[in-house]
């Protein structure tokens, strides 16, 4: 495109529009300084149009056609003739910046311009020659010129004064905004910002006079104080020097932290004693604090303690046969009062383990409840602050942008208009109108000649805009915005949010934040490429999960097969069981997340209720109510060992299990993981179990049809090609996605995916967060029968697979058996030889035996070793 292209690259055409376009600029630009020069040094005595007499020397500076031009603009126009130079500078400008524009649509330009410039000019020419008169007296024909006259004059005879002054004000509004394409309401707008502003830094200033008056004010009270105290009797303020001051200098820090469960048992005792030093001096505690806390904040510790110290001496009481507290062993002495003034106190719950109660059901197959305590959680403080770049288009860049999007689709025979312009933190949207006979389809496969007509990485067309006839485009910003996950959390439809499994996901394309319920998706598949943003998603959704709920709520089962992804939460209270990095493992979990589910169906079968939610609610009831239900499931058969007490129903929480790596587990344990994956995604939703599976390789055979059936929601991040995008999402669009956290995001029963960009969580974020919880909670409540081998079937599902005929289906296999151990050779061939069967069944066969170990693996020849030992000989 010309306009794209460098100077060297120009074809003929387009250089000799540039050139005459630059000439006409700097032409009109000369124009408008030579008629300024003219005006400014105009001289009624100085040969015109309006002089009759004798020729004189001219004054002017533009010369003889100076004078004769200023004189005639001044005689028609008054003082408004010097808009005239002024707006053949702005045509210059217009000329110069239209350049690539349609001609038809800069003459309509243009024109509009100019229409609003003879209106200004004719609006203000009578307003100047009805009001400010006097002030036209060196001017040919008055302050409005004859212009002024013929309009003022004449509206003045129709409308009365009021009346020609409200016209010609809005003529005058309506010729402005024409001439100069000025906004009056933006204009509005920011002088109310900057009004606003000027009062806040008002505010601002008497706040900060304020606070030095408070200081000074509070400075004088403690130097009054400081007088008092000195005028005091010495007998009031030291009755036994070694004992009070030594409790003088503890007493601050139990004031301030009042660690009484700390103290020796011997001061306590002391203190608690009638008459004692410490029951005197307790009343005055909160005086003391107060004035402490007040002489820290104004950072004099060191003078301000002693204060404290001699106030503390000065109201003790002269009983000299009160007994007096024992003092501290020397292994655990107090902190002295001028530590607790530098550093601040944070209250936060002791790190303490799990009650023994509690630790012997971490062996049950069951869920058990955290000890009752309401326990904070994590504040915002832990994550990174956002920090803003503040670049964003302006309106005439998005005018520009808009015109050479039209200009290049109509380069490649595609009439278009921009109707609507949403500017983002990453991409901007622009909604295309399509003129009639123009399919959405065709600029789809324009994509790419658009992208590097624009020169942007990708642009992505989105064909269907709900409750709209137009079609979007979406190409990416010259500076992309971060995304900050602290920033979705403070959001307002975060914090309103009541679901235990809220999740923010990020910001859509206007920058408004995307905040999502895993109950009702109910699973999520997540699909991208490496460096796509995936882990980070994953990270921020987990995240979500620990700043909306504890784990008495939402507990969280976790397969990390990369053991880098993941085991950064090892230990937090939200876990089933450690982090997962074995396969085999896996496979075991989501066999106990089967049976956790089909035990909960049993369970709310018998309560009447359809979800987790009302089963917890029938149980909270319950609770409250003091009758707490018996749990219907229990047989007389689970009663040994149990003096015969049946348990009562406890409250059930969430249950999510995260797989960071689909793709691995499907390579290692295979069919067994795919029938498992489906029967939680078809039946999980109502027992509170959800699935967010994760994977860098969308392929058919990781994503296979039976799993895809039972999620419908679907996350995909950057792929490669367009097969990858059909694959998870059943359309294309995934691959023109820009990376790092930008995603395509498809909410449950629509067909549109939703584009957002994925917030940013950094690693030493979700250490803060890990920490923090371990601390509150203490040592993680793991059920070990989360990974053990099962016991038992499961309806539909076996144990382990069976790779076909067994030794209890195949009446051949004893025999098969008995000639390879004593033949010593695992020969598919020759098992179907002696037998005289087929080869698929000897296969089988073989395979059998591998299973259960009497022949090893395939080597790379094709033989296998015969591991049984050989029959022994008689």
């Amino acid at each position: 495109m010309a306009q794209a292209t460098r100077y060297g690259q120009l074809t003929f055409s387009d250089y000799v529009e540039r050139a005459l376009r630059e000439g006409a600029m700097w032409t009109l630009m000369c124009v408008a300084i030579y008629l300024a020069i003219a005006l400014a040094s105009y001289a009624p005595e100085d040969p015109g149009w309006s002089y009759v007499g004798e020729i004189r020397q001219v004054t002017n500076a533009a010369g003889r056609t100076g004078a004769w031009f200023a004189d005639i603009a001044l005689y028609l126009f008054g003082f408004f003739a010097y808009l005239l130079p002024v707006m053949v500078a702005w045509s210059a400008w217009l000329v110069f910046r239209g350049r690539g524009e349609d001609p038809a649509q800069r003459t309509w330009v243009l024109s509009l311009r100019w229409v609003g410039f003879l209106a200004t000019l004719a609006a203000g020419c009578g307003y100047a020659s009805l009001h400010v008169g006097a002030f036209g007296m060196h001017l040919p024909n008055g302050a409005g010129g004859g212009l002024g006259l013929l309009v003022g004059h004449r509206m003045r005879d129709a409308f009365n004064v009021v009346g020609t002054d409200l016209l010609l004000g809005g003529g005058l509004l309506v010729g402005l905004t024409l001439f100069s394409g000025i906004s009056w309401i933006r204009l509005l707008d920011s002088l109310g910002a900057a009004a606003l502003q000027g009062a806040r830094l008002v505010w601002s200033m008497f706040d900060v006079v304020a606070s030095r008056v408070s200081v000074y004010r509070h400075r004088a009270a403690a130097d009054a104080e400081d007088e008092i105290q000195t005028g005091l009797p010495k007998a009031l303020k030291l009755i036994d020097p070694p004992a009070s001051s030594t409790l003088a200098k503890d007493r601050p820090q139990s004031r301030i932290r009042r660690p009484s469960g700390r103290l020796p048992q011997g001061v306590r005792d002391a203190m608690a004693e009638p008459g004692s030093l410490g029951a005197e001096i307790e009343p005055e505690a909160e005086e003391l604090m107060s004035l402490e806390d007040l002489i820290r904040t104004r950072k004099q510790t060191s003078r301000d303690a002693s204060r404290v110290k001699n106030v503390q001496r000065a109201i003790t009481p002269a009983e000299p046969e009160t007994p007096q507290p024992e003092r501290l062993p020397p292994e655990t002495p107090l902190p002295p009062a001028s530590t607790l003034a530098v550093k601040p106190v944070v209250a936060q719950m002791p790190a303490s383990p799990l009650p023994t109660a509690q630790k012997q059901a971490a062996d049950d197959s069951h869920i058990t409840r955290f000890p009752p305590g309401e326990r904070p959680r994590p504040p915002l403080d832990l994550l990174d602050e956002p920090h803003k770049s503040g670049w964003a288009y302006s309106d005439e860049q998005i005018e520009a942008l808009s015109r050479q999007v039209e200009s290049n689709l109509a380069d490649f025979g595609v009439a278009v208009q921009v109707v609507a312009v949403y500017p983002g933190p990453v991409v901007t949207l622009f909604e295309l109108q399509l003129a009639p006979g123009i399919k959405a389809s065709k600029i789809t496969g324009l994509a790419r000649d658009l992208a590097r007509a624009l020169s942007t990485i990708s642009v992505r067309v989105v064909e269907i805009i709900p409750g709209k006839s137009v079609i979007g485009i979406e190409i990416p910003n010259k500076k992309r915005e971060t995304v900050f996950l602290r920033e979705i959390f403070a959001s307002d439809v975060y914090q309103e949010a009541t679901s235990p499994l809220t999740l923010g996901m990020g910001t859509n394309i206007s920058g408004l934040p995307v905040v999502v319920d895993l109950a009702r998706m109910p699973h999520a598949l997540i699909a991208g490429t490496t460096g796509s943003g995936k882990s980070v998603a994953i990270n921020a959704m987990i995240l979500s999960l620990l700043y909306k709920a504890g784990p008495e709520d939402v507990r969280l089962i976790m397969v990390d097969p990369k053991m880098l992804e993941l085991s950064v939460y090892e230990g937090i209270p939200h876990l089933l069981t450690p982090v997962v990095t074995d396969m085999k493992e896996a496979a075991n979990a989501l066999r106990w997340c089967v049976g956790e589910m089909e035990r909960r169906y049993r369970l709310m079968s018998k309560l009447g209720v359809r979800n987790i939610g009302g089963y917890n609610r029938q149980v909270a009831d319950a609770e409250a109510a003091g009758t707490p239900i018996p749990d219907p499931t229990f047989t007389p058969e689970d009663a040994l060992g149990t003096d015969g007490v049946v348990p009562t129903l406890d409250h059930l929480p969430y249950i999510v299990v995260i797989i960071d790596e689909l793709a691995d587990m499907m390579m290692v344990v295979g069919k067994k993981v795919e029938e498992l994956i489906a029967r939680l995604a078809q039946k999980a939703r109502a027992s509170g179990i959800h699935l967010l599976l994760a994977t860098q390789r969308p392929s058919v055979d990781v994503l296979t049809g039976l799993i895809k059936a039972n999620i419908p929601t679907r996350i995909a991040f950057q792929v490669s090609s367009r097969i990858d995008s059909r694959t998870v999402l059943d359309q294309m669009g995934a691959e023109q996605l820009l990376g790092h956290g930008d995603m395509l995001y498809l909410p449950p029963g629509g067909n549109i995916p939703q584009r957002v960009h994925g917030a940013f969580v950094d690693d030493h974020e979700v250490h803060h967060v890990v920490e923090f919880l371990k601390q509150q909670y203490g040592e993680p409540n793991y059920i070990q029968d989360v990974l053990r081998e099962p016991t038992e079937s499961l309806p539909g599902i076996d144990p382990e697979p069976r790779g076909g005929d067994t030794e209890d289906t195949d009446p051949l296999f004893d025999e098969a058996v008995q000639i390879v151990v004593e033949s010593r050779r695992a020969s598919i061939s020759g098992v179907q030889r002696r037998l005289k069967i087929g080869y698929n069944r000897a296969a089988r066969m073989i395979e059998e035996m591998e299973r259960i170990g009497i022949v090893g693996p395939a080597e790379t020849n094709g033989n296998r070793e015969v591991l049984a030992p050989p029959p022994i000989s008689d």
